[in-house]
């Protein structure tokens, strides 16, 4: 598993996260359809069938090693099922295949370097728990993450922006050095992202970058949910100085969708 801060959680953490997430997420979308404002055109019925899904998707690669091309992980679905019956299928396959005693090996991801079982633990948490998020927030439900999985969050967004560079049409940009300062009760992590006309990277770093264009503060949860564009930097928790946070919030668009 890749982790940019070594801000990773074991395969346990992530199994109690995405078992806690998944409930939550069910209790909110068991009520009647509403729309979901932080996925433009989305109800709360298609978010439900969108996560039971993408279960489905990645325990067939997690069990194959290999990625479905003829929709082989819908094979035990009659296609009667109900969004919710849909979800629940895709959390008991997906949750039969994150075994922690599976032995790490090489598996298929969309990851620029990261092709290990362990990359999906920590990708489904994260995946759950930003759909929880949604769920709840169409709910009208104020949600909270965890500090320690809200903190891995910022780091797995942030390394999935090497991405940029390796995606045909990527639009890459010469928009120069954004520094992240994500706080917690015992610190601050920080991550130097740059941009440049052929690729983006991130590193850790100790402090935030004095080249920096933008810098962009809050707590761990708070940054969690900004970069995945489920609050916006008007949220009190968010702090930014410099400009073009706009361009910036474009760049990230091509992580987070």
């Amino acid at each position: 598993m890749r982790s940019v801060a070594g801000t990773e959680l074991t395969r346990t953490q992530y199994l109690q996260h995405i078992a806690s997430d998944y409930n939550l997420m069910v209790t909110a979308l068991a009520g009647p359809v509403l729309p979901v404002p932080t996925c433009p055109g989305w109800e709360t019925n298609t978010l439900a069938k969108h996560m039971g899904m993408v279960y489905l998707h990645q325990a067939f690669v997690i069990e194959s090693s290999e990625r479905p091309e003829n929709k082989e992980h819908l094979r035990y679905l009659t296609g009667s099922e109900t969004e919710m019956e849909l979800l629940a299928a895709g959390h008991s396959a997906i949750s039969d295949a994150l075994d922690p005693d599976r032995a790490e090996r090489t598996t298929w991801s969309w990851h620029h370097n990261d092709f290990s079982v362990d990359f999906w633990f920590r990708r489904m948490a994260h995946e759950t728990v930003i759909h929880r998020v949604d769920a709840q927030i169409a709910n009208g439900i104020t949600p909270e993450i965890s500090e320690l999985l809200a903190l891995d969050g910022v780091d797995e967004v942030l390394d999935f922006l090497p991405l940029l560079g390796s995606w045909d049409g990527a639009p890459n940009v010469d928009f120069g050095i954004v520094s992240i300062a994500a706080h917690t009760s015992t610190g601050q992590k920080h991550w130097t992202l740059e941009f440049t006309g052929e690729k983006a990277s991130v590193t850790a770093s100790t402090q935030v970058d004095s080249n920096a264009r933008l810098i962009i503060s809050a707590d761990a949860a708070a940054m969690d949910l900004y970069l995945w564009g489920r609050i916006e930097s008007s949220d009190p928790r968010i702090t930014l100085t410099g400009d073009d946070e706009a361009g910036f919030k474009q760049l990230m668009q091509v992580a987070v969708n």
